[in-house]
């Protein structure tokens, strides 16, 4: 059974959707998303809850709940529909969507609404989303405004697209992005880490790890959207092992990004201009690598350099 969390950039305002996606296990037993006010490390404690979702596959029912605040109970619901009772299929792609309006949750499964849900009491600031269950991995996580729903520029791709996710505004200076990851595959396995304007799809930094070569390259891409060689840096060391677990740090410092693995400061990475505004994260991997991320958070206070190598400790 796994468990992925994620905390947001900003707090989830009225008007704003959360979207969270990814494939199901062949053979699901159930699968549990939460949305929260706080940081738990397992799903047992009800304390922050807000909102659960629960597909479950054995009795083919869908449930969903939702943490009063103040109030000290629990509402609970089993939906009703003149569809599937539960429209998830083991071994396929799943997305879920949690728009938050102003007196209702509304659930949308795979692009199709589904259910809602009414609270009395105007929901706590929601920080986290936990998803919990027979799922292989998740591939996005996305906050936007549901009116109108639009999809960046910098998610089209014809790369073999790993993991994604967007916010609605840019990255401030100050902002740090944790990734908890793991890269499995043959020695010719590379992935990438690519941060994005989300209305021009230029990429500010690439974040490029190859496991043949032992070698972590970093580039942007030009006002053409081209690259250059010239642009590459490569130095450091390398500390990435195929099939173990590491956790990344990307920090927005006032000139340069300020990258940390698993504890340690790794690098930066001198912006090519400050004429941008980062707001989507896309990871990528070549055709035999298999990557994975475990875990996304967004932070946002200081002083930076020294939360950077804070966040990036496993």
């Amino acid at each position: 059974m796994n468990l992925w969390k994620g905390k947001v950039l900003t707090n989830l305002p009225y008007g704003h959707v959360l979207i969270i996606g990814g494939k199901i296990k062949s053979h699901p037993y159930k699968i549990t998303l939460e949305v929260t006010a706080d940081d738990r490390i397992t799903l047992d404690n009800e304390k922050g809850m807000l909102l659960k979702v629960e597909a479950n596959f054995r009795d083919n029912s869908s449930i969903h709940s939702i943490f009063q605040p103040g109030e000290g109970k629990q509402q609970e619901e089993i939906w009703k529909t003149e569809g599937p009772k539960n429209p998830l299929q083991p071994g396929e792609s799943f997305t879920f969507r949690i728009a938050l309006l102003q007196k209702c949750f509304e659930i949308y499964v795979n692009d199709h609404i589904y259910g809602t849900f009414e609270f009395q009491q105007a929901p706590k600031q929601i920080q986290y989303v936990m998803l919990q269950g027979d799922f292989e991995k998740v591939a996005q996580i996305h906050q936007r405004m549901l009116f109108p729903l639009v999809f960046p520029k910098s998610l089209l791709s014809s790369e073999k697209i790993a993991f994604q996710s967007d916010v609605p505004k840019k990255y401030e200076t100050g902002t740090v992005v944790a990734l908890q990851c793991i890269a499995k595959g043959p020695p010719l396995t590379e992935f990438s880490i690519c941060f994005q304007c989300a209305d021009t799809g230029r990429i500010i930094l690439k974040f490029l790890v190859n496991f043949d070569k032992c070698c972590v390259t970093r580039t942007c891409q030009k006002d053409d959207n081209s690259f250059s060689s010239d642009d590459e840096e490569t130095d450091g060391e390398f500390p990435f092992q195929r099939g173990k677990l590491f956790k990344i740090a990307f920090g927005v410092g006032d000139k340069a990004f300020i990258i940390a693995v698993n504890g340690q400061y790794f690098t930066y990475f001198n912006y090519p201009s400050r004429s941008f505004a980062i707001s989507a994260l896309k990871c990528c991997t070549n055709d035999v690598g298999d990557f994975t991320v475990k875990s996304l958070e967004y932070h946002l206070d200081s002083p930076l350099e020294a939360r950077v190598e804070r966040l990036s400790a496993i």
